[in-house]
């Protein structure tokens, strides 16, 4: 028997992150999988482009940079997944060729978003205490709040977190035609089992939930783990 055509991951990286977020991943996955990161415009690789106006505008943008001839996932982590569901519909939307499955890593499913709790601080100028609560909340490395090059940063955190509190999800869950897949860190207080399990309304396929140690940054973090999970489902989609 040959072995299945491998499988294409588009990975979207969390606030503040770019596609340099996945370097690794793009060296360091095993055969069967290709790591393939998705700039939104406005930062990293594609600074010099002006940023959507929206999170969904964005996810659109981004459903046209996926090829759907071959074999693919989506992968989304913390406000990427929330950007990796809203991808996936707008490829439905467009008529193209689904992913195999989805996978949102350390996100809130969407009725559960509320209001940003760094909204207040994205109005106002003190960019040191915008990143001591992002920090606080484990949502940037500490080494970020400290690091010299904290300027640069700044401005990418705070576009990511604009289109996050302005996003407005719809009032009823658009469920996705295919699997969907949460993650979450057993060590974030912002995503434990009861919240990640509302997801399980916005998939008309199968949902598979899973924890792994550590916090908010676990994909990076436990990568060797989440890299063996990840070729598990490919293999898994491949032999259906």
């Amino acid at each position: 028997m040959s072995a299945p055509d491998p499988l294409t991951l588009y990975c979207v990286p969390h606030a503040g992150g770019s596609a340099r977020s996945f370097v690794r991943w793009r060296r360091e996955l095993p055969a069967g999988l290709r790591a393939q990161p998705l700039e939104i415009a406005g930062k990293g690789l594609r600074s010099r482009e002006p940023r959507a106006a929206t999170l969904r505008a964005a996810a659109v943008d981004l459903a046209h940079r996926v090829d759907p001839s071959g074999r693919y996932a989506l992968l989304g982590h913390s406000m990427g997944g929330l950007l990796a569901y809203e991808t996936a519909l707008a490829l439905h939307a467009l008529g193209r060729p689904g992913p195999e499955f989805v996978v949102v890593a350390a996100t809130r499913p969407p009725h559960l978003l509320g209001h940003s709790p760094y909204a207040p601080l994205l109005a106002a100028d003190d960019d040191d205490a915008l990143l001591d609560a992002l920090a606080a909340h484990g949502r940037i490395p500490q080494e970020v709040r400290r690091s010299p090059m904290r300027h640069q940063f700044v401005p990418v955190i705070r576009g990511d977190l604009a289109l996050l509190a302005g996003h407005r999800p719809d009032p009823d869950p658009r469920p996705l035609p295919g699997d969907l897949v949460t993650w979450y860190g057993t060590g974030d207080p912002d995503t434990p089992p009861e919240v990640m399990a509302g997801w399980r309304h916005y998939t008309a396929g199968a949902h598979l939930g899973e924890g792994f140690d550590g916090g908010h940054f676990f994909p990076h973090e436990r990568f060797e783990e989440v890299a063996a999970r990840l070729l598990e489902l490919a293999r898994r989609r491949a032999d259906r």
